[in-house]
């Protein structure tokens, strides 16, 4: 039986499965590759003849979904801060320059703005806080 340390992690080199894959996945794989041409043709015949189930999975396999997408707009963007930016977005939107989706979407851009703001200030605090402390040992 293979160990495992105390932290109860596999040590390097063992397996948490040491046998593998059981030779039936494979197997399996392969029946179902032999047996897709003629469900293939089956269900092409079923969408032929008016099966919607079957026009269904054809389209699913064959057409990718249609992504939304929304045209560019131009509003008047205060970003002399991001609270002032918001409402910027806010007034477009209420104004109907802007979708209410675009809006929301502008929004939450301006939010992980604000986080890496306030990440790169962290980091600026406690790299002032690291040299005073320094400074004080010396």
């Amino acid at each position: 039986m293979t160990e495992r340390d105390k932290g109860g992690k596999w040590k390097p080199g063992q397996s948490g499965n040491p046998g593998g894959r059981s030779g039936q996945t494979q197997e399996i794989r392969a029946r179902l590759a032999e047996g897709a041409e003629a469900v293939t043709k089956k269900v092409l015949a079923a969408a032929k003849k008016g099966d919607m189930q079957a026009c269904r999975l054809i389209l699913e396999r064959l057409v990718p979904p249609i992504k939304p997408t929304s045209e560019a707009v131009q509003f008047e963007l205060d970003d002399t801060d991001l609270p002032s930016a918001a409402r910027s977005i806010m007034r477009a939107v209420a104004g109907g320059q802007l979708a209410p989706d675009q809006g929301k979407s502008l929004i939450e851009g301006l939010g992980a703005v604000a986080r890496v703001i306030e990440v790169a200030e962290l980091q600026k605090a406690v790299e002032e806080l690291r040299e005073q402390m320094e400074g004080m040992q010396q």
